[in-house]
């Protein structure tokens, strides 16, 4: 699609509001872990997963008058479904948006499908009983203290394949073409991987999580068959536990959010060998939310904006506001309102390359939408 230049994503920075009450909604019933927006660029429909397994869907454009008139209980626009027995995890749309995955601590994947709006179970990691012998994740699961803290899709394949991590420090690659086989399921921390990332190259993958160290990977060198661990092709130790590490959509910066009160900037780490010393660039941020908080995980806009990419991220100060900087670490935009009233811990824009919306989510289970 096109893409925005830099003085149209500029006005589009200014134009962002948060006061109308119209641009707040209670979406989940507790405190959000995961947020997502739906591809189509002509609506806004925001999703947000929480502690207790909850997936709230909103679709923003049935915001009151309109909706009033089909009944009382949908005039905010809001469906709440109970898919999973955990916290969501992650959510991911597909690029046609006719499905979300979506990922739990209770160890399942599921896929919401638009059309017959009900959730299905696509994939989720059993103990070695006999019972589930049959299933795709027979013997993957861990224990109580095992569970799924990321998905990804992986770009090579559609919708059939994505990466997930856990909290025991491994990844897997779920295939579900055909029959459906997990590629591979590798260890590759001792601790828990909050997010892994996967490069546009197709073959370099990031970690990162409470090991404190970014590590880059070459997924060719992973297969099930090997019980080996893989060896890191890069590394760079941040000293402080990482919340989470993303390519951006050119793959030229890796962008880490860490409880050192930074975010980092690596640039071409796929192209890096051993210990990566200093960031490109690193930006003083307060990273501190706390035990009742979600944590902090800068995130980019799927789409680079005329070369411009840009990430956004929750802010600790006050009055509340959400940031949006560009990719060299210039902070280009506080968003701040009336409709903000709480701290927005997990953000994500709308990927639509033609006009600029910001999502967050806070604590309670609200909502907040800048356009």
């Amino acid at each position: 699609g096109k893409s925005i230049s830099s003085k149209a994503l500029r006005s589009n920075l200014n134009a962002l509001s948060l006061e109308s009450e119209t641009c707040v909604a209670k979406v989940t019933p507790e405190r959000i872990y995961s947020v997502a927006c739906h591809p189509n660029p002509s609506h806004i429909i925001a999703c947000a997963g929480d502690k207790r397994g909850h997936v709230g869907i909103w679709n923003v454009d049935q915001y009151g008058v309109n909706a009033k008139q089909d009944d009382e209980s949908s005039s905010d626009g809001v469906y709440l479904f109970k898919p999973f027995n955990g916290a969501v995890s992650s959510l991911t749309w597909n690029q046609s948006g006719t499905s979300l995955l979506a990922a739990s601590y209770d160890g399942s994947v599921r896929s919401f499908d638009v059309e017959k709006q009900v959730f299905q179970e696509v994939f989720a990691t059993y103990s070695d009983d006999d019972v589930y012998k049959d299933k795709l994740g027979y013997n993957r699961d861990g224990g109580y203290r095992s569970w799924l803290q990321s998905l990804e899709l992986d770009h090579r394949f559609g919708n059939d394949c994505f990466f997930l991590s856990t909290s025991e420090g491994n990844v897997m690659h779920v295939d579900l073409r055909s029959k459906g086989k997990v590629t591979f399921d590798q260890t590759l921390s001792e601790k828990k991987i909050n997010t892994m990332s996967f490069h546009p190259n197709g073959y370099t993958m990031a970690t990162a999580g409470l090991s404190t160290v970014v590590q880059l990977w070459d997924i060719r060198s992973m297969s099930d068959s090997t019980r080996k661990k893989p060896k890191p092709l890069a590394w760079q130790n941040v000293g402080k536990s990482i919340n989470s590490a993303y390519f951006s959509p050119s793959g030229k910066r890796l962008l880490t959010t860490t409880m050192m009160d930074h975010l980092d900037i690596l640039e071409d780490a796929h192209l890096a060998s051993g210990a990566v010393k200093t960031p490109k660039t690193r930006i003083k941020h307060d990273n501190r939310t706390g035990r009742w908080l979600s944590t902090f995980m800068a995130r980019w806009h799927p789409t680079s904006f005329s070369g411009d990419e840009i990430f956004v991220i929750g802010s600790m100060a006050k009055p509340r506001q959400i940031e949006v900087f560009g990719g060299n670490g210039g902070l280009l935009r506080e968003i701040s309102g009336g409709a903000l009233t709480a701290v927005a811990s997990r953000c994500c824009f709308h990927p639509s390359a033609e006009k600029l919306i910001v999502i967050g989510g806070n604590s309670s289970g609200r909502v907040t939408i800048a356009r």
